[in-house]
């Protein structure tokens, strides 16, 4: 069989229209015809066909279907400017990526949803870059490092302290903290609620590709039995690529998709709620 996923909501228009909606899966009943695929947003307009390759479409066989995912591709103005950090050129490019280099080298190539520049400043040694759009983005570089760089949802300023904090929105309501005060930063995970999880066997790998994705390798490990456990919890990221988006094609076989391609096709063997078993089924 074959099956659209589209990554954001829009409209599939062919000799009838039909709306398509953000991670649903649909049924393609019909081959043969192409489409054109608009969004209600601000996303440029695209042909879907089956039988050609398209830079917004990533097609993915897992057995004998063939899964058929849409990226968006976001109309927006480029926009581009230069600091001088302690003699260090910093060059900012902003489009439907974050793109940061400093003296030609670069740090930075993060896909981010219509931002605008909004202001910088100076604290202590940190330079902060603040963008704003639906959510607010924070770029955080020091020297020839970048801090951090992410959207922020709650902030709180003062003269020698701030403090900022991302929602992951994952099974967990993860935050993510970053922290200055004293010249310093940390950045740490927080659970934005006190509620117990009750675990059930169809959500233990959707948790742990969370808990992945948010860096929470501890309980990454709690998760796996006590044959696979693992001494150092850290790596546990070395037996998985790296990636920003999961699809499930069932409750233990998982698509991983990094920049708009393939990262792999990982299963679940899952028994009393934790994972026996990880195979890679795209080796």
């Amino acid at each position: 069989m074959n099956y659209l996923v589209p990554l954001f909501d829009g409209l599939m228009v062919s000799k009838e229209s039909y709306n398509i909606n953000k991670n649903v899966k649909y049924e393609i009943e019909n081959d043969k015809l192409a489409s054109v695929i608009f969004s209600y947003e601000n996303i440029l307009p695209f042909v879907f066909d089956l039988k050609k390759e398209s830079k917004n479409v990533l097609k993915v066989k897992v057995l004998a279907d063939n899964y058929f995912f849409l990226f968006p591709q976001t109309c927006c103005n480029n926009f581009c400017f230069k600091l001088d950090l302690k003699g260090n050129e910093i060059l900012i490019n902003l489009s439907n990526s974050l793109l940061v280099s400093i003296n030609g080298n670069v740090l930075l190539n993060k896909d981010v949803d219509s931002l605008t520049f909004y202001n910088y400043e100076m604290f202590g040694s940190l330079c902060l870059i603040y963008f704003s759009g639906k959510r607010n983005f924070l770029l955080v570089i020091k020297d020839k490092e970048v801090c951090f760089a992410d959207y922020y949802d709650e902030c709180n300023l003062q003269d020698n302290e701030k403090v900022f904090m991302c929602k992951l929105n994952d099974c967990l309501n993860h935050g993510r903290v970053f922290h200055i005060k004293d010249n310093t930063f940390e950045s740490y995970l927080v659970y934005l609620d006190n509620e117990e999880l009750n675990l059930k066997n169809d959500l233990v790998a959707f948790v742990f590709l969370d808990c992945l994705l948010a860096e929470n390798f501890k309980y990454c490990n709690e998760l796996l039995s006590t044959e696979i456990k693992l001494q150092e919890e850290n790596k546990v990221k070395e037996f998985f690529p790296e990636f920003d988006y999961y699809y499930p094609v069932s409750n233990e076989e998982f698509i991983l998709i990094k920049k708009n391609t393939l990262a792999g096709i990982y299963k679940f063997e899952i028994d009393n709620k934790s994972i026996c078993n990880i195979v890679n089924q795209s080796r």
